[in-house]
């Protein structure tokens, strides 16, 4: 009877674990596309995939920023895109996100292997004599 009893607490608490465990469709797995910008900088896309299909979780690239004056400087960034999650269809996915700090517009393809695409970034910065205006870009 003791081994009965035994089995019986075994398949009920089997069945608790199963039945408490998370589905493995809910499970997201990120696939790291990286790759060089013709700057030949890094870039990378971190892509997930939801009940609704692939999506870009973040994104991060180095890029020459050019200033109005011309002068150049090096900047890394990183965008997560936590809120506004940024779908792919058919492999095309488009980025367009603009506020007061910053404007980036990334137009692309994800393959299974490899990516392609164009993208643009742009912020404000002040002038020596204080005025804000758009000083710095990178396309």
């Amino acid at each position: 009877m003791r081994k009965g009893k035994a089995f019986a607490i075994g398949i009920v608490v089997g069945t608790l674990l199963l039945s408490t465990a998370v589905p493995a469709q809910a499970v997201s797995r990120v696939r790291h596309y990286k790759g060089k910008t013709s700057q030949a900088h890094n870039i990378s896309f971190f892509v997930a995939r939801s009940d609704a299909g692939r999506f870009i979780k973040e994104m991060w690239f180095n890029v020459d920023m050019t200033c109005e004056d011309q002068t150049t400087q090096q900047v890394g960034v990183g965008y997560g895109f936590a809120r506004n999650q940024v779908p792919i269809t058919a492999g095309a996915f488009s980025i367009d996100e603009v506020d007061q700090g910053a404007a980036l517009h990334v137009v692309g393809d994800l393959g299974p292997l490899q990516g392609q695409g164009t993208f643009s970034w742009a912020f404000p910065a002040f002038t020596p004599d204080e005025p804000a205006g758009l000083a710095i870009r990178s396309a």
